[in-house]
């Protein structure tokens, strides 16, 4: 067996490329416009924005859950030149009083409890009473509509509908159970 130093010619083997030939590179076609810098501003600008918010808060918005405005307390009440009248019917009671306003904001509505005793001292019955204030022609008028401002005082009106029987005719011991203002 000799060997053929001559290679078989294969018809389909496509010619070898020349050393000076380079292959073409294709580029994939991109869109032009930069999507992903456009997305990062517009996040940089939403991120500036939530800051300056934080940092300087509006003072035109509400107090948040942790923060309650002073409110009036039966200490800024200070009732004096207590007297009793007898309603014309029934046995109401109107119990006449001079109320000075010794808070920091306006009065416009107060609830008292009245406790009313016997002969002997003893506890004969508690009764709420709603305080009015007392007009120039001797009416009574709510104090939403007329608020006792700061370090005034003004001549009110206690309404109870009924005294207990076996009442010794004293005042009824008046104790503040709430307070309603406006805050300065």
């Amino acid at each position: 067996m000799a060997a053929n130093p001559n290679l078989p010619d294969f018809p389909d083997i496509p010619p070898r490329r020349p050393k000076d030939d380079h292959a073409k590179l294709q580029l994939v076609k991109q869109g032009k416009f930069p999507w992903p810098i456009v997305a990062f501003i517009i996040g940089l600008v939403i991120l500036a924005a939530i800051l300056f918010y934080l940092a300087f808060p509006s003072n035109n918005r509400k107090p948040g859950a942790g923060t309650v405005p002073a409110q009036p307390t039966g200490q800024q009440i200070q009732l004096s030149d207590i007297r009793m009248t007898l309603g014309p019917v029934g046995g109401a009671l109107y119990v006449e009083a001079l109320l000075h306003n010794a808070g920091s904001s306006e009065i416009i509505g107060v609830r008292l409890q009245g406790e009313f005793l016997g002969k002997n001292g003893q506890s004969l019955e508690m009764e709420n009473g709603s305080l009015q204030a007392v007009t120039r022609a001797g009416g009574a008028e709510d104090l939403t509509q007329a608020p006792i401002k700061p370090n005034e005082s003004r001549a009110v009106r206690i309404y109870f509908d009924h005294m207990p029987q076996g009442w010794n005719r004293q005042p009824p011991q008046l104790r503040i159970l709430s307070v309603s203002g406006t805050t300065p």
